[in-house]
Order: structure tokens, then C-alpha cells, then sequence
């Protein structure tokens, strides 16, 4: 540490000369500089005396006059430097611009009103930091964080005064020592560099007398600031300190940085600080994994695994070991790299120029100088952002979304500011700020204390005693006690995920699906062996907990920080298993509320709102009001009473060994919390359902099941996992009211009983009525009268009191917009990703937030709605590039994107349908019922009676004409068959020949399946116009026999999938009755979505009987269902498609119409309206999809005549003429690359040949690259 003695002068206290460093700068109106040379610390002070070296902690502070444009150069200066902290003043950041500096963490306070000022601190992610202070006046703005990098706490404080704005220092909080402020502000004294002191200097020196505070400035310090319209330099920005930290911080004036008239300050401080390095843990590199391998040493380590001599815990850890020593060897582990900011050397030559421009200019502002600085600046300027442009051009150019999909979500959710840098958590807790593992523990503590539930101990011994009764639910039932089988397992290692994070054991869901046959079988005996003893191992029920902090929320408070608990991927296959058991158990014997869709299949949040929105929109016609309650249950899944679940799932019939595993899978559960390195101590979760389980969600839901049985019979509700509505219409609101209180009582009576919590703040109540006065009710929450709200939002939608929607649509526009602008960072007209990337960013992104629950709010007035069809036709402006005049039509049919009025009516009809085969759900009824029309509005079943109306030709009108949705049997069929859904070298039929296709088809099929030992089954099937009088057809080939041909008709209502089943069960159902099953069977069909259908757990009656018939005759011989190309001249291909088409005129049975092939249905119709609408245009057929970006925009614009050219411009009154420069006729596309006599030699040079204008605009590949480059080429932009 440096001890310096101090000088008094005007009341100011000044460091001595030892502690500043003099950097080499001009210093006008005292002389030239003291040194030449670079900026870097030196080991000897301008006096000549030894000043200490060797300071570990460098804070930064500089005026950017703006960072959104310099931070490439700050980026730089950041690395160059090694800053750990960066103050920065009027950062002209507003709320909507996003800015962050990768390795740093941000702390922003911007101007709230005005397009300048504020402040910003980034501190490096290595230290923990905290925000203290937040300036609320608007003068001086100010903000203070607290640095926990050295031995005690230091705090920073960053602060900028405007010119014209008093300053008011006094406000901020300076700490007794441990204190550093730097800024800008705007204040005169000659104590740093003025000739003169003002009143903000007055201020500023008397702020710090009465602090006690040391200036690090000195009077004959370099300047900071040049002024272009006086051409003087000064020194606003100053640094102060306590005095202990200003005798162990030097000061140096850097040169300039991103053209800002201030240079920046760099502070010194020579002190041990305790960062805390963030070692990045290694991670499985699975693109290069060597899976065949893995899938070698993993069985060859089970095969050594003795399970006979050890118990279960010892079992597990066998097996993971085993697996980790196989990844090991063929699985690549590492971390990233660290980011290198995009500065190349010219750049840095061309700073480096400018920098001396600047110091000339600085030094003798002469009119040559000052040219020459902004000659430099502007050239500097100009290649900075050439390199940005590149950059971002390469980057979005080089996405790929047929290989891999991830790079662009990565990306996009970086853009939309979804991905959190990891960076040092700082808490506070009783007014103390934590770290590391000291902070660790206190979110564990935190977690454990969640997950505590205090009742009464009668209560709890009342419960026990009931469990231990027998239950005679399910007593018998096969799914408590049966083995768990193998096709079980595979079925569940199907459906994992890959890309999880692994949980305390390291084992992930891609090792798990690459295991071999001898893995499987080992992990089998694992699962039985817990199984039978009903005993789940103690290293599946422990956890890691990573805490994400909740966007927008206080970041000190341990309240903020969402826990994401990381469980054994092993202990969840097991779960996944036992899961679909016990939902089949549930689903079968009715034992859940109807009105829950929560985590079961076929149902979700749209049926909810749809259900509430159509009973308000009828008491609206039966002239009711709607009284609600809009219930939010505190932290439910982690509040749920174990002992009371066990209860609950034992009077629910789940006996034997799944009660027996479930308590076990329950009771011992411990967690760790890792953050930022850190493991906090292990602490027992004592309630709630694990988080991060399979099975939790369903046990939730056994938990909550009865929490509505007691609501008065008339009170309607709806229940999505926790999230609780209850309604009443009634003619008079205090009718409904008291029914309301009945119910809110009866809720809360519940939730004491069984230890939920229910939130008073946001659980809300509403009136909905025509009324156009509001009518006022009063409910209580025990002593606590509910809040009313005119616009609650429930599960996700903004309802308002009158149901117009218009708040929730407003709403999504403004998210869609939000979104859209992710779009318009992916590309512009001339770079960046093409049509097809860009059109499944806003299918995935953008449209998704337009369309959802549309069902409930698409009763919407038409100028409504219309808000949301702007954002749809912005997008697709985006997409492809057009300009503002080209018609909606048209873009809509060249990037194949359909009106979203279209879309709602179809996802309605599905609705209907769904509903119409879902008897349970109370909205089955409501859409059954007949339409009340007193008043003009409509509803959903207003809309859906009328579309199902329209469509009458391809779906049966009543509900005993479907086929019934049911739960999928809890025992997954085996096949026993493979299934191959590629053949080698076929990539796609628009790519490639039909003789290509059919060569390499018969290769395959010679090869694979020689027609000596193979039974050859060609299956094809075709309805008419794809919905309706099916026909299937089966040509099959068996050794030393005679062609047989079987025709049969698949319905009257039918799509071309159905047919496709149905011929594939036709041929295996005729190879099942012959005499002498084949020993090696293949069925050859071109349809790819049937074989999917057999690889998926969804089913239906025409699946579960292809299904029946595969497995049948898998048990006799050797069965593989082959895709192969369609109509590309396959001889048995060919005539399964005669034999397909004879079917279709046989007399047509009318069978029970499934959902599936409803919905299939339904989305033919749809896609064959908005076909004939784009007049049959097929965009996978055409070549200006397969452009770049700059090429697809002016392709499309030449064909639309939407364009930049005189002729358009002149249509909307932009040009004053239509004429071309040639004189010869109207700048049109036509003209341009037919006529135009200016363009002959490059016309001549592109195409030496006479061409046709459509070939050069619809034309091959070749043809609309040789105009695109013709265009750019030319002298006319497009």
C-alpha cells in the first residue's frame, strides 16, 4: 500500500504528486506535456520518484457521448486494458435499446425522459457486485454499486451532471471510507485545471470537505475533454475518494476512444482483490460423440457388473460409473473459448491514426489539424461499421436450418435478450451482502424453507392413520405390480430429450438413448430391482439447484431468483415409465376433475379460456352478469403436504408397488445449490413434489384434484394445474356475489386444510357485464377484501370487464412487434439469412404470440383484429424483403404464410372437433348446446357451428359418429418390427430426377431385400381430393409364388393418410392368414407420415389395428417397413397405386371418424383453399427460395413491380417521372432487362442468348441468379 502525506488547499484535499500518473496528452494554456510515449503505467512518476506498481483492481470511467455506436471500441479498450470496472455518462440508452458487454455484468440507470444522459456501470463478471444507490431526481443522475473484490467491501459510484442542471452531490450516500466517485460534472475549479471556479465548483469542493473526500485529480493533469466549437480543452470529469482508497489508487488519462470528445480515465488501485474465476465446467461435446463406441464400451462394462452381492444404492452407482467410463472414452469434453470482440489490425492502425490526430488537433487546433482529426474520424467511423456489417452479414448469412436448428435459436434468444451471462450473484440479507458459498447457502436455506408445511399434529396423525387403511381402488389392477418390461423401457428412452442438463450423477438423457442391448437389459434390472423392493436409490432423489434470476426483479433479493432443480436423468426414465402407468390408472377410472387440463393429453389453457369466454358470452345473451375470482396459489408444487398426497393417491387406488415407490421417490430428498461456483450445504427437502420430476406434475395433480368438490353446485370453474378461476352469472350481482363467497370460503378452507398458500395480493375478483357502469362487489379472503380489477389476466390472456378483447389484443401486438424486430436484426433487403430461415423465426417467434387462445378472443370487433394481420404482413415484408405497396396476397402466396383469419377459423374447427369427442370437458356440452342470438355478438359456438356447417362434406355431423378420445394403454405395443425412413443418396424430390429416385430406391431394395428371400409388400393409398371415397391397394411379391393384388375401400370420409394405413394393415393382415408365413417380410410405402404414426405412442382405432397386425406377424418372421419414393416409375410402387385407386370406387363403408383424421381433414381443406387462392403457385417448387438474401429481394420485387425503378415510384407519387434515363419508355422490370438500350453490353455479357422475360424472373436456378446478378450489376437499384 501506498502512504502519502496530503496538502490542504482551498478546503479541498489533494493527493500528492507520487499518486498520478501522467499520461501523454495536450495541456493547454500550461505548455506542452511532460512525456511522450504510450499510455501504459509507468514504474517512475513524471517527478521522477518510484511510484508502487503491481495494483490488481482497474476502474474506468469515461463520457461516451453515446455507447450504442462505439461498443466494438469499448469492447476493445476493455480487453486491451484488462478493466474490471467501467463507469460510463451519457449513454443516450432508453428502455426499448438493449446493451450489454459480453464477460461483464450491467448496471443501467437511464434518462427517463429525453433522448440523452444516463449512466451505466459493467463490472467483470469475475467480481461480485451489487447495486446500492439509484438517483431519483432528475438532475444529477446518479448510481452507486458496491464491489465485493476487495478485503472489505468498496463502493462505486458513477455520476453525471448536465450543463445546464444544478448539481445536488449531498444526495449521495457517501460511505465514511471504502468510497469512490467518478463522472462528469460539468463543474469549474481551479483545483482541476479551470482558471476560474463556478457555482457548481463551489459545490462540488464544499460536497467533498464536508465527506472528507481526496481529489485524484490534479490541476496540471492531462485534459479529458476537447471542445470542436471552441476548440479548448478542460477537465469535467473527475475521480474522488475516501482517503484510504485514494492512497492506494493512481489516475491516468487515456487517449481517445470512439470518436467521444472525452477520453477516459483509468483508476489504479493497488490492493489484493478476492475475484472469484468462474472455471467453466467441462461439457460432453455430442456432435463428436463416437456413439457406436459408446454404445461398445457400455455394454462391455455391464457385462462385468455383478448385482448380486450389493444392494440397490450400490447397484446405481455401478451403472453410472459404468456409463461415465464409456462417455469418457469416446465422448469429447471442453469449454468454450473466451470471446474475442471483432477488431482486426486495420482497424487498429486507423485508431491508432486517430488517436494522433486528436492529439495534434489537441495541441495546435489549427484548421489543417482539426481536418485532418476528421478526416481520420470519419474514416475510422466508416470502417468500424463495415466491420459490424460484415460481421452480422457472415454470421446470419451462415445459418443453416436444415442441419441444425440451434444455432439460430441461440441466436435469437441472445437478440430478444433471453440468454443471462453467467456473473457473480451478490445477495442481501439482513442488510449484509453475500457471495459465493455464503450466498449459496442462503437460497438453500431459503428453498428448504419453501418447502415446509405447518399443520396441525392431530391433523397429521389423523392422515397416517387413514393411510394405513386398505383401499379397494385399484387393488387388482396389473399397472401397481407388474415387472416393468423392456419395450416399456425403450419406449421411454424414445421419448427423452436430448440436450438436457444431467443431474447430480452426470448421466444425460444422449447417453441414455445411444445404450446397446446389453445396457438396456442391465438398466432393466436396475428399474425392476428398485421396483419390486419399492425403494428408489438415495443418489436419484438428490438435486442440484441453479437459481435463474427472475427478469426485472431486484437482484439482491434471494426472493428473485427462480430455482431450476437438475435431478438423476436415470431416476426420471424410471419415473417416465411409471408415470404413463399412473396417468392410464387416472385417466381410465375418471379419478380426475373434469374441468383440470393440466399435464393430460388432449387438453390445454386454450379449453380453459375458451370454456370461461363462451358462458360470459352466454349470461351476455341471457342479459347475466359474471361475477369471477381469479385464484394465484403461492409456490403450490413446492407446498404440497407429502404425508396428505400419500393420502390422496391411496384413496385414488394406486396400491402395491406403486404406492410403495411413490412414498419412497418422496420421503429423503436433499438438495445442493450451485452458483457461480460455488455448492451450498446439502439440506433436506422436507415438502412438496420434487421439482424437475416426470411424475410430480400428475401427483400435483392428485393433490389438487379436490379442491373445488366443495364450491356450490350453480358456480362454474376451470383449473389448469394450480392456476384456479371460479365464476357465477346471475341477473344480479349480489346473487352471484354471495355464491362467490361461498365458494372463495370453501377454497380457502381447502387450502388450510392441506397447506397451500393462497396469494392475497394477486388473487383478484371481476364483474363482466354490458353494463356501462361498473358495478362494484365486495369478497373476502378471510379478513382481507379481494382486489377487483377490470382487466385480470388468467392463464396468459388479458380479459377485460365488457370482453371486447381489446386489452389482450393491443397486448399481443405490442409483443408481436417486440418480436419482430428479432426479424429485422436476421437480415435486410441486400444480407443476411433467407427466406426460409426468417420465415421459421416468425412462425416459431412472432406468430405463435398472435394466434394464442384465439378460440376465446377471435369474437373481437374486425378493427381489432386487423392489428394483429399488420404485424403478420410486416413479417412478411421481412421475409422476403418487399416493399411497403406490394400486396398482401402476394406475399402471403410467395413465402406460403396464410391469412391469420384463415388459420383461426381452421384451429377453431379442430377445437370443435376435439371438443365433440372430449365428453368429460365441461366445454363439450356448452358447444353442443343450441346458440342464443338475442344480441348480435357471437361466440365460439356461434363460429364453430357455422364452420362445421361449411365443411359438412368432410367431417360426420354428431358425436356418435366419432371415434372417442382415449388415454393410450399404459403398455406401450411392441412392433418387433424396423423401421427405415430414408433410403442412401435420397435427399429430396425436388433436388433430384425421378430416374435418379427410382435407381437408387432398386438399388436399395436389391441389396436389402432380395426378392429370393424376401416377401415384397408394395402399399399405396389415395382418397379423392385427399378427403374422401379412400381406396387402398397392396402388389405383394413372395418367393417362387404369383403376384397377389388386394384392393379395399378405407371410407367414405377419408384422407390419404388413412388409406395409407389402412393398406399397410391390409397386406399385413393377408400375410398373417396365409398358410406359410414368410420368414423375412418388407413393406414398401411411399408414405413417411404413416410410419411416423407407428414409431409415435399417438394413436387411433385404424393405428391400434396396423399395430396389432405388424406385432402378429413380427413374432413369425422378420419385419421391416422400407419407405420409398413416390410416383418416381418403382414398378410395384405403381401398381399399388392402380390397386389403390381401384379401391376408392368400391362401395365405401361409413366408419366412426377419429380425431386424427379430423383434424387431417380439416387441414387439407384449409391448405387446398388457400392453394386455389394462390392460383396453385408451389413454393417448394420454386428456385427463389434456394437464393441468397440480396438475390431473393430483387427477384421478388422484378416479379411483383413493386420496386425502386421509376415506373412504381411515379405510381405512388414518389418520382416525378416514369421515363427511364434512356428516354426510351417507363423504367419498368420489363424494360429494364429487355429493352434498355443503356444496359445492352451488360445484357449481352449475362445472357448471349435471346432470352424471355419470364425465364429471367420464373425461370431455373441459374436463370434468377444470372438476373439477380444482372441487376446488381446495373446502375439501377431495385
Amino acid at each position: 500500500m501506498v502512504v502519502s502525506s496530503t496538502n490542504q488547499r482551498d478546503g479541498v484535499v489533494f493527493m500528492d504528486r507520487s499518486q498520478v500518473k501522467t499520461v501523454p496528452g495536450p495541456q493547454p494554456q500550461r505548455g506542452p506535456p511532460n512525456a511522450t510515449g504510450d499510455s501504459h503505467p509507468s514504474d517512475v512518476a513524471g517527478d521522477g520518484r518510484s511510484r508502487a506498481t503491481g495494483y490488481q483492481i482497474k476502474v474506468m470511467h469515461w463520457n461516451a457521448e453515446g455507447v450504442r455506436n462505439k461498443k466494438i471500441d469499448l469492447q476493445n479498450f476493455l480487453k486491451q486494458q484488462n478493466i474490471d470496472v467501467c463507469c460510463m455518462q451519457e449513454t443516450h440508452l432508453n428502455s426499448s435499446h438493449r446493451f450489454s458487454i459480453r464477460g461483464y455484468e450491467t448496471f443501467r440507470h437511464d434518462r427517463a425522459s429525453g433522448h440523452k444522459g444516463g449512466v451505466i456501470i459493467l463490472v467483470k463478471n469475475s467480481m461480485a457486485a451489487a447495486e446500492i444507490y439509484r438517483s431519483q431526481d432528475g438532475a444529477t443522475e446518479c448510481l452507486g454499486v458496491c464491489l465485493l473484490a476487495g478485503k472489505k467491501p468498496l463502493a462505486i459510484f458513477n455520476v453525471y451532471s448536465p450543463p445546464a442542471k444544478q448539481l445536488d452531490p449531498h444526495n449521495i450516500p457517501i460511505l465514511p471510507d471504502r468510497c469512490l466517485i467518478t463522472g462528469d460534472f460539468n463543474s469549474h475549479s481551479p483545483s482541476w485545471g479551470y482558471r476560474q471556479i463556478d457555482s457548481k465548483g463551489e459545490e462540488v469542493e464544499d460536497w467533498m470537505l464536508t465527506n472528507q473526500l481526496t481529489l485524484l485529480n490534479q490541476p496540471d493533469d492531462p485534459c479529458t475533454y476537447y471542445s470542436r466549437a471552441w476548440r479548448t480543452t478542460s477537465s469535467p470529469d473527475l475521480a474522488i475518494a475516501t482517503d484510504d482508497v485514494a492512497q492506494i489508487t493512481t489516475r491516468e488519462v487515456s487517449s481517445q476512444l470512439g470518436g467521444s470528445d472525452h477520453k477516459p480515465v483509468i483508476l489504479n488501485m493497488n490492493e489484493e482483490r478476492n475475484t472469484t474465476t468462474q472455471k467453466q465446467t467441462p461439457r460432453w461435446n455430442y456432435k463428436k460423440a463416437k456413439w457406436g463406441m459408446f454404445q461398445q464400451l457400455l455394454d462391455k462394462n455391464c457385462r462385468k457388473l455383478d448385482f448380486k452381492d450389493q444392494n440397490l444404492n450400490q447397484h446405481a452407482e455401478l451403472f453410472c460409473q459404468a456409463v461415465l467410463k464409456a462417455a469418457k472414452n469416446s465422448i469429447p469434453r471442453g469449454s468454450r473459448k473466451n470471446y474475442k470482440p471483432g477488431w482486426n489490425s486495420h482497424l487498429q492502425q486507423l485508431h491508432d491514426m486517430l488517436s494522433s490526430a486528436r492529439e495534434a488537433m489537441e495541441l495546435n487546433p489549427t484548421d489543417e489539424n482539426v481536418t485532418a482529426h476528421n478526416r481520420a474520424r470519419a474514416e475510422f467511423t466508416r470502417e468500424k461499421l463495415q466491420q459490424l456489417r460484415n460481421s452480422w452479414h457472415e454470421k446470419t448469412q451462415s445459418l443453416n436450418m436444415e442441419k441444425d436448428t440451434t444455432k439460430l435459436w441461440q441466436l435469437a434468444h441472445t437478440l430478444n435478450d433471453d440468454v443471462q451471462e453467467r456473473k457473480q450473484t451478490v445477495l442481501e440479507l439482513d442488510g449484509e451482502l453475500q457471495t459465493g458459498k455464503k450466498a449459496a447457502n442462503t437460497l438453500a436455506n431459503m428453498y428448504q424453507e419453501t418447502s415446509t408445511v405447518k399443520l396441525p399434529r392431530d391433523r397429521t396423525k389423523a392422515v397416517r392413520e387413514a393411510i394405513r387403511q386398505p383401499s379397494e381402488k385399484g387393488a387388482n389392477s396389473s399397472c401397481m405390480y407388474d415387472p416393468i418390461r423392456l419395450d416399456e423401457l425403450e419406449a421411454a428412452i424414445k421419448a427423452l430429450k436430448c440436450k438436457k442438463a444431467p443431474g447430480p450423477d452426470g448421466i444425460s438423457n444422449d447417453m441414455l438413448k445411444h445404450m446397446g442391448t446389453i445396457a438396456k437389459k442391465t438398466l432393466l434390472l436396475l428399474f425392476n430391482e428398485s421396483w419390486k423392493s419399492t425403494t428408489v436409490p438415495a443418489m436419484w432423489k438428490k438435486a442440484h439447484i441453479v437459481p435463474i434470476h427472475k427478469k426485472g426483479k431486484n437482484k439482491k433479493d434471494p426472493k428473485s431468483y427462480r430455482p431450476i432443480s437438475l435431478i438423476s436423468c436415470l431416476g426420471k426414465l424410471m419415473e417416465r415409465i411409471l408415470n404413463r402407468r399412473l396417468i392410464w390408472h387416472l385417466e381410465t377410472n375418471s379419478m380426475l376433475t373434469p374441468t383440470q387440463t393440466g399435464y393430460r393429453k388432449n387438453r390445454s389453457t386454450e379449453d380453459q379460456l375458451a370454456l370461461l369466454a363462451q358462458e360470459i358470452e352466454t349470461a351476455f345473451q341471457e342479459k347475466k352478469k359474471v361475477v369471477s375470482v381469479f385464484f394465484d396459489l403461492s409456490a403450490a408444487f413446492d407446498k404440497v403436504w407429502r404425508e396428505g398426497l400419500l393420502l390422496k393417491i391411496h384413496q385414488a387406488g394406486i396400491t402395491g408397488r406403486m404406492f410403495g415407490w411413490i412414498k419412497s421417490f418422496l420421503h429423503e430428498r436433499s438438495a445442493k445449490v450451485l452458483l457461480d461456483g460455488h455448492e451450498s450445504v446439502s439440506v433436506k427437502m422436507r415438502e412438496g413434489v420434487p421439482q424437475g420430476g416426470v411424475i410430480s406434475p400428475t401427483l400435483f395433480l392428485v393433490y389438487i384434484n379436490d379442491i373445488t368438490t366443495s364450491i356450490p353446485r350453480l358456480v362454474s370453474n376451470t383449473l389448469h394445474a394450480d392456476d384456479l378461476a371460479v365464476w357465477h352469472a346471475s341477473e344480479h350481482t349480489t346473487t352471484a356475489a354471495y355464491r362467490l363467497q361461498q365458494s372463495v370460503d370453501s377454497i380457502k378452507k381447502w387450502t388450510d386444510d392441506w397447506g397451500l398458500e393462497i396469494n392475497r395480493v394477486k388473487t383478484v375478483s371481476t364483474v363482466f357485464s354490458l353494463s356501462t357502469s361498473k358495478e362494484k362487489v365486495q369478497l373476502k379472503l378471510g379478513d382481507t377484501v379481494l382486489p377487483q380489477v377490470d382487466t385480470p389476466t388468467f392463464l396468459g390472456v388479458k380479459l377485460d370487464r365488457r370482453l371486447s378483447w381489446k386489452p389482450h389484443i393491443e397486448d399481443m401486438e405490442s409483443r408481436g412487434i417486440k418480436r419482430l424486430a428479432l426479424m429485422r436484426k436476421l437480415s435486410g433487403t441486400t444480407w443476411g439469412a433467407n427466406s426460409k430461415i426468417l420465415k421459421k423465426v416468425y412462425t416459431g417467434t412472432v406468430r405463435p404470440v398472435l394466434e394464442y387462445a384465439s378460440s376465446s378472443w377471435n369474437t373481437a370487433a374486425k378493427t381489432n383484429k386487423t392489428r394483429l394481420d399488420k404485424v403478420q404482413n410486416l413479417s412478411l415484408r421481412t421475409i422476403l424483403g418487399a416493399m411497403k405497396t406490394t400486396p398482401i396476397t402476394e406475399m402471403e402466396k410467395t413465402a406460403s404464410v396464410q391469412p391469420l383469419e384463415a388459420r383461426r377459423e381452421e384451429k377453431h374447427l379442430i377445437q370443435g372437433e376435439k371438443m365433440k369427442r372430449l365428453e368429460s370437458h365441461p366445454l363439450h356440452d356448452k358447444l353442443q348446446a343450441l346458440t342464443k342470438n338475442r344480441l348480435k355478438r357471437q361466440s365460439l359456438n356461434h363460429q364453430i357451428k357455422e364452420q362445421q356447417r361449411n365443411n359438412a362434406d368432410i367431417l360426420t355431423p354428431s358425436p356418435t359418429q366419432c371415434e372417442p378420445l382415449t388415454s393410450t394403454d399404459w403398455t406401450p405395443q411392441r412392433l418387433g418390427a424396423e423401421i427405415r425412413t430414408s433410403i442412401p443418396g435420397v435427399t429430396s424430390k425436388q433436388n433430384q430426377s425421378d430416374a435418379a429416385l427410382r435407381a437408387l430406391a432398386l438399388d436399395e431394395i436389391h441389396q436389402r431385400y432380395p426378392a429370393s428371400k424376401w416377401t415384397l409388400a408394395y402399399t399405396d393409398g389415395s382418397a379423392e381430393d385427399a378427403t374422401r371415397n379412400g381406396g387402398s391397394g397392396a402388389y405383394i411379391l413372395q418367393p417362387k409364388k404369383p403376384p397377389t393384388t388386394l384392393s379395399a375401400p378405407s371410407g367414405a370420409l377419408s384422407s390419404n393418410f388413412k388409406a395409407e394405413v389402412n393398406a399397410l394393415s391390409l397386406a399385413a393382415s393377408f400375410l398373417n392368414s396365409v398358410e406359410e408365413t414368410p420368414k423375412n417380410t418388407v413393406f414398401l410405402t411411399d408414405s413417411v407420415s404413416a410410419l411416423q404414426a407407428l414409431e409415435s405412442s399417438n394413436t387411433d382405432q385404424s393405428l391400434e389395428e396396423l399395430k396389432h397386425q405388424i406385432s402378429t406377424l413380427a413374432r413369425k418372421s422378420t419385419v421391416v417397413l422400407q419407405w420409398i419414393p413416390a410416383h418416381c416409375g418403382i414398378s410395384g410402387n405403381e401398381k399399388a397405386d392402380e390397386l389403390a385407386k381401384n379401391g376408392s370406387k368400391m362401395e365405401q363403408p361409413n366408419h366412426c371418424q377419429s380425431y386424427r383424421e379430423a383434424k387431417t381433414l380439416i387441414k387439407h381443406r384449409w391448405k387446398e383453399k388457400f392453394t386455389n387462392k394462390t392460383s396453385g403457385y408451389k413454393p417448394q417448387k420454386d428456385p427463389l427460395h434456394l437464393l441468397s438474401r440480396a438475390e431473393q429481394a430483387i427477384i421478388f420485387r422484378l416479379r411483383t413491380g413493386h420496386c425502386c425503378l421509376k415506373a412504381h415510384l411515379r405510381r405512388i407519387g414518389v418520382a416525378e417521372s416514369a421515363t427511364c434515363d434512356c428516354g426510351e419508355g417507363d423504367q419498368t422490370p420489363e424494360h429494364v432487362l429487355q429493352a434498355c438500350p443503356l444496359l445492352d453490353q451488360l445484357r449481352i455479357q449475362t445472357w448471349p442468348d435471346p432470352t424471355d422475360l419470364r425465364t429471367k424472373m420464373w425461370g431455373a436456378l441459374e436463370d434468377l441468379e444470372r438476373t439477380s446478378m444482372f441487376m446488381a450489376s446495373s446502375r439501377f437499384r431495385v
